[in-house]
């Protein structure tokens, strides 16, 4: 899953959500001084990446993209992210721009307890409004311009996130009804494994 899945599908503690959403950059490494906050957001984000690569409604989407290809699952991730937004009164309570100003605001209240490079990824994320992006298809066709430019020239040569554009508009709808099957089971498999109270979740 993608940034703003990974901090949804955490408990309401901002240090949780900032070990889910940092687990990638910082490669699922627990950092001196993280917190037990920090290392349990780390943890649940290897659960949730294990659920989703191994989820029959996930496989599906990426077949519908072809039947090669690297970074389909990244693709996806993304793409699941947008239709998050869209439906995002199904699973959460909270209007997605106050829980994106909760989230930015507090993250700057923490930022100085995390790496260097932790900490000017998350003011990027922030500066450059990337989790409010994803409510617009427009936030999507940028995202993979942006995984575009992080590729190395060898990957590069093979595929690109952007050249998915066409097989993505031609199965947006498709991909929606695997993404309405999928997401209520990740949140599901969230509430079970962190075993959170309604009042530690933001999940609904």
């Amino acid at each position: 899953m993608n940034y703003l899945a990974h901090i949804i599908l955490s408990k309401k503690n901002i240090e949780y959500q900032l070990g889910n959403l940092l687990a990638d950059p910082l490669k699922g490494k627990p950092w001196p001084g993280c917190s037990s906050s920090h290392r349990d957001g780390i943890q649940m984000h290897g659960w949730i990446d294990s659920f989703t690569d191994t989820n029959q409604h996930v496989s599906r989407a990426k077949t519908r993209l072809g039947t090669k290809g690297y970074l389909k699952g990244v693709v996806v991730d993304i793409i699941f992210d947008h239709l998050l937004t869209k439906h995002w009164g199904q699973f959460i309570n909270t209007e997605l721009n106050e829980f994106i100003s909760t989230f930015n605001n507090n993250s700057l209240k923490t930022i100085d307890t995390l790496p260097e490079s932790a900490s000017d990824f998350i003011k990027r994320v922030i500066t450059h409004n990337i989790l409010s992006s994803y409510v617009n298809f427009s936030g999507v066709i940028f995202a993979l311009n942006r995984l575009d430019h992080r590729l190395s020239p060898r990957r590069l040569a093979k595929e690109t996130a952007s050249s998915y554009l066409p097989a993505i508009t031609a199965n947006l709808e498709s991909i929606e009804e695997d993404f309405l099957l999928f997401f209520p089971e990740l949140a599901n498999f969230f509430i079970n494994k962190s075993g959170s109270s309604e009042q530690e979740r933001w999940l609904k």
